[in-house]
């Protein structure tokens, strides 16, 4: 082997930065599938899965870990839900995919201050929507179209200074879980049951939705996360039966 192969191999490699790890939370799918493919073009992002509603998104996180969590308005009509993956373990950062509708400030101030890191039009090009994603793995990151509503008057360069925090503690997943079946009429035997935890444990959730939310019992709960927005009826076409009750 001559020395200068020695030499070439002696050299330590250099370790690429990991793969930013993306999951989306909406209910259409066709925005689903073009989020999916934008990761999979990408050298610098991977695919941890995607959900529909919220109690999917908060199991999600809480089995894959992901980085970084795009939140559609069909999986999240209020900006509360980022509040609930802000108190994950994981804490991934959060980035609102926001509808037209939305684009006003009192809506974007209230997405950043449940704990999104960024926030981008839905309707954004690919590349946008990518540089949100890359951005809010490290920073808050507010799109060039959003900025001028949410900070009129800032430098193009500014980020926002300190944001009030949110009103009550959010809710961990769990509580978010145990809060969703209560919402659906569930005992606390029956969601033990169907968690596969003990009645005591249920019970010590339930205490914590209570209190965080400044209820002063179980329906009191329910209709506080309704009115709040937490919790929403899902709109249903005419005709097809019942209205069930179902989360963000």
């Amino acid at each position: 082997m001559s020395t200068t192969t020695a030499r070439r191999l002696s050299v330590p490699a250099v370790h690429a930065r990991p793969a930013i790890r993306v999951a989306v939370a909406d209910s259409l799918p066709l925005l689903r599938e073009g989020l999916f493919a934008l990761v999979q073009r990408s050298p610098v992002m991977r695919w941890a899965g995607h959900a529909t509603t919220g109690p999917e998104l908060v199991h999600l996180v809480g089995h894959t870990q992901p980085d970084v969590v795009l939140l559609g308005a069909g999986a999240n009509r209020e900006p509360q839900l980022a509040a609930v993956l802000a108190a994950a373990r994981s804490t991934p950062a959060v980035v609102v995919l926001v509808e037209p509708g939305q684009v006003n400030r009192a809506y974007l101030g209230e997405a950043l201050r449940a704990g999104a890191r960024g926030v981008v039009a839905r309707d954004a090009d690919p590349l946008r929507i990518a540089e949100a994603i890359t951005t809010a793995s490290r920073q808050i990151h507010i799109d060039g179209q959003l900025r001028s509503v949410l900070l009129p008057g800032e430098a193009p360069g500014a980020l926002p200074g300190p944001l009030p925090v949110p009103r009550r503690p959010a809710l961990t997943g769990r509580e978010y879980e145990v809060l969703h079946l209560l919402a659906e009429g569930l005992s606390t035997t029956q969601i033990a049951a169907g968690l596969l935890l003990s009645v005591e444990t249920i019970r010590t959730h339930v205490r914590g939705v209570l209190r965080k939310l400044g209820a002063r019992d179980r329906t009191h709960a329910v209709a506080l996360a309704f009115r709040s927005g937490l919790l929403v009826v899902p709109e249903q076409p005419t005709g097809e039966g019942r209205t069930a009750l179902s989360p963000v």
